[in-house]
């Protein structure tokens, strides 16, 4: 009895052994995990069978036929294993040509946070990319200031030109049509880690710069980082704007007499535009106020009901707009959720809307009607950027169409005749899980009858130079300024 208790025992101790071992043994890294062909050609085929089905922008750039075609050659060149990462850059440059700004390609969740607790090998200085050049913005050390100084030009870093660098990084930037300053404008704020994701984290650096029209080199190690710090490029707003936090909206007169007024408008959000509108048009129409100065500069969307009351109080006539949709239901509903948002905000339309059905497509026409009380009738100026996009674009293009505002700065990333939007569920791709967002309403902006590929195109061009950056110049305001004689 003895010697089999201490058998037993032995062998108890021995199958705890393995099964402690065995997981931490036979975890992998999602970072390194390589799938088969098989399981990405079937991520693959369910990706080309929902955005066949439901994507809005089919048949608006190009036809279904030129992306069945698109796909099928894609899946058709899968063959080999892959890991998440570069399955996922070679879905990215896939869908880049839906020219949808709506449409993107995520890491998978369990991926994502992985990643986000990992310290990862970045450049101790940071580049900036300017008019297709790329720029040393800052240094993370002071140590290692005197190797790069700000504003050096770079012109290869480990063997990769300027050139090749920001036409891969492009492709792994979305936007409307076919518009080359959104891509400009986001790379410039995300350029160090786009580099960094797309040809390596190196554990030393080797950089060719140019210097006094020299061309250096100079050799340096990585840092390990958790994430890159924050450094603003913009100059901070003073203390004199009025702030509606919930909505995102700030403003302050730029004048004594309160005649011009600038207003802010980081983003469309749902919450508090309403009471922030009202409040602001009115202290225009006491002030008797001449001037108003739209910020749309980095402005991202968001509602469009936001969108349409700040409209109304700038239209002299109604307006139409129309949401459409060629889906009943998602299709593929095992692999996404919210299904039941989408066939609310369907049911919700037919009561703030006209609805028509032309074959399988639904419209939704929006009719945004002229607000009496405060209605400001007086010049307005707009300012964008290429990170103006979707719903900023709605009320630009409004506005341009109109002859409403003067625009100022760059053309803007969203297009003229409307974007692929309303609600944009996300698709869990069964293998490698990731997360693909895809729009279900084309958003039509119904005074632009043709499709132009094109954002707002600015009255008066701003183009900042490097030196404009690192002096925190507003040359958009500036410009304002200028035309209205304010100092």
């Amino acid at each position: 009895m003895l010697f089999l208790s201490r058998h037993f025992i032995l062998l108890f101790f021995a199958l705890l052994f393995v099964s402690l071992c065995y997981p931490q043994a036979s975890k992998q890294s999602l970072l390194t995990k390589k799938y088969a062909s098989e399981q990405l050609i079937e991520d693959a085929t369910i990706l080309k069978n929902v955005i066949l089905k439901m994507h809005p922008v089919i048949g608006i750039y190009n036809s279904k036929g030129y992306y069945e075609t698109k796909f099928n050659n894609f899946i058709y060149s899968i063959n080999d294993s892959l890991t998440e990462k570069q399955f996922r850059i070679k879905l990215k440059i896939l869908i880049n040509d839906l020219h949808c700004g709506h449409t993107e390609v995520g890491f998978s969740k369990k991926y994502g946070k992985e990643i986000n607790k990992l310290k990862l090998n970045y450049s101790p200085y940071l580049f900036i990319p300017v008019q297709n050049k790329i720029y040393v913005l800052a240094g993370l050390t002071k140590k290692r200031d005197t190797l790069l100084t700000k504003g050096i030009e770079i012109l290869r870093i480990n063997g990769y030109s300027a050139d090749s660098m920001l036409k891969a990084c492009k492709q792994m930037i979305t936007v409307d049509g076919f518009n080359e300053t959104g891509k400009n404008h986001y790379l410039k704020y995300g350029f160090n880690g786009y580099y960094l994701g797309l040809f390596g984290r190196p554990d030393t650096f080797n950089v060719e710069y140019l210097k006094n029209k020299v061309i250096k080199t100079v050799k340096y190690p990585a840092q390990k980082l958790i994430n890159i710090p924050a450094i603003p490029l913009l100059a901070k707003d003073d203390s004199s704007f009025s702030i509606y936090k919930r909505a995102t909206i700030k403003y302050k007169f730029l004048d004594t007499a309160k005649k011009t007024v600038f207003l802010k408008i980081a983003s469309f959000s749902r919450k508090g535009y309403r009471k922030a509108y009202k409040k602001i048009f009115k202290k225009l129409e006491i002030n008797h106020s001449e001037n108003l100065i739209i910020d749309l500069r980095n402005n991202g969307g968001g509602s469009l009901a936001n969108s349409y009351k700040l409209l109304s109080y700038l239209l002299d006539s109604s307006q139409n707009q129309t949401l459409k949709t060629h889906i009943k239901n998602y299709p593929f509903k095992k692999y996404t959720s919210g299904n039941v948002w989408f066939r609310s905000m369907r049911f919700g339309f037919k009561y703030i809307a006209k609805k028509q059905s032309v074959g399988d497509t639904d419209n939704y026409i929006v009719k945004i009607k002229p607000i009496k009380k405060y209605h400001y009738a007086k010049k307005i100026y707009v300012l964008i950027n290429g990170g103006s996009f979707s719903a900023s674009c709605l009320v630009g293009a409004y506005l341009k169409n109109n002859n409403r505002a003067t625009f100022i700065g760059e053309e803007t990333s969203g297009t003229l005749e409307g974007c692929n939007a309303g609600i944009t569920p996300y698709y869990i791709l069964p293998n490698t899980h990731l997360k693909v967002r895809i729009p279900a309403f084309r958003i039509n902006h119904d005074i632009f009858k043709t499709t132009t590929g094109h954002g707002i195109l600015p009255d008066y061009k701003i183009e900042y130079t490097i030196n404009d950056i690192f002096a925190k110049k507003d040359l958009e305001l500036l410009k304002v300024k200028e035309l209205l004689n304010l100092k």
